[in-house]
């Protein structure tokens, strides 16, 4: 059975740690329960989960445990979340000032415990892509970092949006810059021209568009990170399926309130200092010099890694093909200069549109490859085509030509299997393009 994540479980409480096991499993993550402490270290040195679900660990404090697990430099990437029978602000913050990930109520919905547990999981993924970026980066005599040390040190940007957010700003004022939008339409105008580290909405009455708009920014390719902090009365289970990364009452303890925000803005920069280091692996040794992409032979060998992962741990591994067949046209409309200008501009609206942790690389004249790691092929679908609309309907301006330029996008997308090789997963994904 394909796998979501893999996750420890520690406590020691055998029926709590067997209910939230058969809750994993209901969701598509696969989990082992153990109850002792040092045995949960050992676990996680050993097999290194996608994320550990700490409850009541034997032998150990359950922050303590955290905190250890931390400490330890070959494992303090894995996200750490504290789950016990009632959340309070005091326990958020002695999880925060540990180092913890997050802190969740045992009697959360399903909803709830899905939404706070997959921003966890594909942090964990980024981290492993990075790690196996620089593997490979290695066979290209590259020293590219395959750990970041933890967030960037940049001061936070906060997004308060709403006209009831005052008490907020007060609760928050210290974190970092603050800016303030009134009313949902002028954050839809902020949100494109600028990095934000968190959301932050609470409005008197909600407006009619509130879920709307969490649905919008989670599907936006360039916001579907951004944390969102909904300060609500409307029902919590809605609002995490429309996107709400953290659901309160209004009148939530301003401590709770803090130490949500800064946990989620710590995970984003977590982000950012990921994704920079990303591109260590992406040189002139290594990438395509027309598109500036990856080129072949570093993809090549990425993708004959990642299969053989995918393969013995039962993962998801999606590709995609994106072919723009009319750039031979304005090659001989408007010359080579032309079409490299325009190539050049697809490879970087596609690498714009996607995530951190996914790989384009140029395959083939006018074709680009997309690698989508831990991705189910549904929802790289749904990366495909959202990436087509945006190219059909973008009109890029190409050096030495003086009109717009339209692109003529196919498509092609298949997910790994347990019998494939490279040649046959790649051959399925090019033989889709329509």
């Amino acid at each position: 059975m394909i796998r979501l994540a893999n996750v420890l479980i520690v406590d020691d409480n055998s029926a709590r740690a067997q209910q939230v096991l058969q809750r994993l499993a209901g969701g598509g993550y696969h989990a082992a329960a153990l109850a002792d402490a040092d045995a949960a270290l050992t676990h996680a040195r050993t097999e290194h989960p996608d994320l550990i679900l700490v409850g009541s660990p034997a032998g150990r404090d359950a922050i303590a445990l955290g905190s250890a697990l931390k400490a330890d430099a070959s494992i303090a990437d894995i996200p750490v979340l504290l789950f016990a029978d009632s959340v309070s602000a005091e326990l958020c913050g002695r999880a925060l000032e540990a180092g913890l990930d997050d802190v969740l109520a045992l009697d959360c919905d399903d909803a709830e415990l899905q939404a706070r547990l997959r921003p966890l999981v594909r942090l964990e993924i980024m981290h492993a892509e990075l790690r196996q970026r620089a593997q490979i980066a290695q066979g290209f005599g590259i020293a590219a970092r395959a750990r970041v040390s933890g967030p960037a040190d940049a001061p936070p940007a906060l997004l308060l949006i709403g006209d009831a957010t005052d008490a907020a700003r007060q609760t928050l004022d210290d974190i970092g810059e603050i800016v303030t939008a009134a009313t949902l339409f002028e954050a839809e105008d902020m949100l494109p021209r600028r990095n934000f580290d968190a959301a932050v909405l609470c409005f008197a009455e909600e407006p009619e568009g509130i879920l709307s708009f969490c649905s919008q920014v989670r599907n936006n390719p360039r916001l579907f990170n951004l944390p969102m902090v909904l300060l609500s009365a409307l029902p919590a289970a809605e609002a995490y399926r429309r996107g709400a990364t953290r659901v309160l009452p209004r009148d939530a303890a301003p401590a709770l309130l803090r130490s949500a925000v800064l946990s989620l803005v710590r995970r984003q920069q977590l982000r950012w200092s990921i994704r920079a280091a990303l591109n260590d692996s992406l040189t002139p040794a290594t990438r395509d010099e027309v598109t500036g992409a990856y080129g072949r032979p570093f993809f090549d060998a990425y993708v004959a890694a990642r299969l053989e992962l995918a393969k013995a741990q039962n993962r998801h591994l999606s590709v995609v093909f994106f072919a723009a067949p009319n750039i031979d046209g304005v090659r001989r409309q408007f010359g080579e200069d032309a079409a490299l200008h325009l190539t050049q501009q697809v490879g970087q609206w596609i690498g714009g549109l996607l995530r951190a942790e996914d790989l384009t690389a140029a395959y083939a004249a006018n074709e680009f490859c997309v690698v989508l790691p831990d991705t189910p092929p549904a929802e790289a679908e749904v990366v495909m085509h959202r990436i087509a609309g945006v190219l059909a309907y973008t009109d890029f301006a190409v050096r030495e030509v003086y009109q717009p330029v339209k692109v003529w996008v196919q498509v092609g997308c298949t997910d790994a299997q347990p019998d494939d090789s490279v040649a046959s997963l790649l051959t399925r994904a090019r033989g889709n393009i329509d």
